[in-house]
């Protein structure tokens, strides 16, 4: 019987974290777009706080990870959450392990009164968009992702 457990990750953790994330590039045909170092990890998760990471674990080894962050809602007035990223490695997938990670991260937005859980999704990702249809959550085809990067971001300093 494979024991799956939830927990915040720490430190010891990042080198198999950035494995996994590089592993999410690959399935995503994103992997040149990976510019991450375990002395980035360490310094936006451990000490700027950027965002906290969670370290999905089977018989106590690390087979996915999620990473999230606080967001804030003018409109409701309250705090949010938005989740960067979820990734479980294939052949454990299909365990009803995504579910329990998002009922983990529900359980922080009840204790801390987030009105919201945001997260995107590729529109090519059929495995993800089933899933998150069989959730419930809502696709917000209303929105538009937009992004500011390199020199485009420095034209605006």
């Amino acid at each position: 019987m494979m024991e799956f457990e939830i927990c915040e990750s720490k430190k010891e953790d990042l080198s198999r974290i950035l494995e996994l994330i590089k592993e999410l590039a690959v399935y995503e045909n994103m992997l040149d777009e990976v510019k991450c170092t375990i002395k980035e990890l360490k310094e936006s998760l451990f000490e700027n706080n950027y965002a906290k990471a969670l370290s999905l674990k089977v018989n106590g080894d690390i087979i996915g990870y999620a990473i999230y962050y606080y967001t804030f809602s003018s409109f409701e007035g309250l705090g949010g959450m938005y989740l960067e990223d979820i990734y479980i490695q294939e052949k454990y997938r299909g365990n009803g392990y995504a579910k329990e990670v998002f009922k983990y991260l529900a359980n922080i937005c009840k204790e801390k009164n987030l009105k919201r859980l945001e997260w995107i999704c590729l529109n090519d990702n059929d495995l993800g968009i089933k899933f998150y249809t069989a959730i419930n959550a809502r696709h917000m085809s209303k929105w538009r992702t937009y992004r500011l990067e390199g020199e485009n971001l420095k034209a605006l300093f």
